[in-house]
């Protein structure tokens, strides 16, 4: 029961957030390497000389922790950092390579100047861009004759603006 209460103990304080590792390796830091006229000033010498050991591991334990939560946030940084960029590259490559089923679909937003379209779900060309990335259904109401909202992704937008050529085709409609 008591290396339950421990074990649980050190759980909790595994997931302390990282300013409170912060104190406490300050805290356990100052105490350790003080003056011992600072320390007696402030009272705590006979502390410090007592709890040594606690404090040093305390230090070593605080500041790994620290680093082990930073080097994660890190991580987690350059893996969504990553991912945008997977993403970003697909839909470019993707809209380098556009049938004109589908430029009719995404002249559209550009010839209205929408990020929006009502759009059938039951049609292949419209899941082949959802399933690109290239726009998204927006709205969960709609019918299955008059559509659903579908939007443009960002990214699709700002690079079709910048890249009109790309949904120059073999017609110069578009469709809804």
């Amino acid at each position: 029961m008591l290396t339950t209460e421990i074990a649980k103990t050190f759980l909790e304080f595994l997931k302390l957030a990282p300013r409170y590792l912060i104190a406490l390796s300050v805290m356990a830091a100052s105490l350790l390497f003080s003056s011992h006229q600072l320390l007696e000033q402030i009272g705590v010498v006979e502390f410090v000389k007592n709890n040594r050991s606690v404090l040093g591991i305390t230090l070593v334990v605080t500041v790994s922790l620290f680093v082990v939560s930073v080097a994660a946030d890190a991580i987690s940084l350059i893996k969504e950092w990553w991912r945008r960029r997977k993403l970003y590259r697909h839909i470019t490559d993707k809209l380098h390579t556009l049938t004109e089923d589908e430029k009719q679909i995404l002249r559209f937003y550009l010839a209205n100047n929408t990020r929006s379209n009502m759009l059938r779900i039951d049609d292949g060309v419209v899941q082949g861009l959802k399933s690109d990335g290239i726009i998204y259904q927006s709205a969960s109401l709609g019918s299955m004759h008059g559509g659903f909202a579908h939007n443009i992704s960002n990214v699709a937008w700002d690079y079709l603006h910048e890249h009109q050529h790309l949904l120059t085709g073999t017609t110069n409609t578009y469709r809804t």
